[in-house]
């Protein structure tokens, strides 16, 4: 994760940004990760920490900065008011581009991402019905590279072409599912909703607060640890749950499990965004 694409910001995710420079303000020069320490890499999923409890008010192993960054960042994410649009996107090192399209909102979202998380988890787990929502099968799959499954599953969870015009959607729904697709270990249907929920709020922090994160470079700073300080704390409190263990996995049992990860997320402070 490296150099932010230079964008401007969304109106009424002016917040997210200023809070992003006074938690920048306030860290060690060094950084320090979730429990104090120095930070770590962030990990590939398998190995996360146990998340704390969310809804609750309170995170306490992360600074009250990053703490209020995270739970503003929750709330928007999990709105589908205008405070949560935006038509443009910003990307680390890994790629992706600007786009327009609707924007962003909670419904758009967790649908499109249920549908792709359902998607990598029939093709990993065998499944067909999950498949055959997307209008995939597992005979058509089988046998392709993992790059290529990930893009039918991703193009099938979007919709037909021209329904959503977004590039930070459809590239956190890809690197999701290609990371599932990939684990050695078949991940758990709660670990493919956490992933998806993390990789959609560090994306979505990103686009918004990235000239803050560019001008750390100029200032001496270090903008990659600072990204996987973030990346990090997320991946110590996102938490889906109530995912059914009694039966096989719909793409709305995903879909609702993102949307109450993305709501508990905001419920971490107690202030208003």
């Amino acid at each position: 994760m490296g150099a932010s694409r230079a964008y401007g910001g969304t109106p009424g995710w002016k917040p997210i940004a200023d809070r992003t420079q006074q938690w920048i303000d306030s860290r060690p020069q060094g950084g320090v990760g979730t429990t104090g320490q120095p930070l770590a890499p962030p990990s590939s999923g398998a190995e996360r920490p146990a998340p704390p409890a969310l809804g609750m008010g309170t995170a306490p192993t992360l600074p009250a900065q990053l703490t209020r960054l995270i739970g503003g960042l929750g709330r928007r994410l999990a709105s589908d008011g205008p405070s949560g649009r935006t038509g443009g996107s910003a990307r680390g090192s890994g790629g992706g581009g600007t786009g327009g399209g609707r924007g962003r909102s909670v419904s758009q979202a967790s649908r499109v991402g249920g549908r792709a998380v359902a998607g990598a988890y029939g093709l990993r787990a065998g499944a067909a019905s999950p498949l055959a929502e997307l209008g995939l099968t597992l005979a058509e799959l089988t046998g392709l590279p993992r790059h290529q499954q990930a893009r039918r599953i991703v193009d099938a969870a979007l919709g037909p072409s021209g329904e959503i015009n977004q590039s930070e959607l459809r590239q956190v729904n890809f690197e999701v599912v290609l990371w599932a697709l990939k684990e050695a270990v078949e991940p758990t249907p709660i670990e493919l909703a956490d992933r998806w929920v993390v990789e959609y709020a560090w994306e979505a922090w990103i686009t918004e607060s990235g000239s803050r994160i560019r001008d750390l470079a100029a200032n001496g700073r270090d903008r990659v640890l600072i990204e996987q300080e973030m990346r990090a704390a997320l991946e110590a409190v996102v938490s889906a749950r109530g995912l059914p263990t009694d039966r096989p996995l719909t793409s709305a049992d995903f879909q609702a499990a993102i949307r109450g990860a993305l709501s508990a997320l905001g419920r971490i402070t107690g202030a208003a965004a």
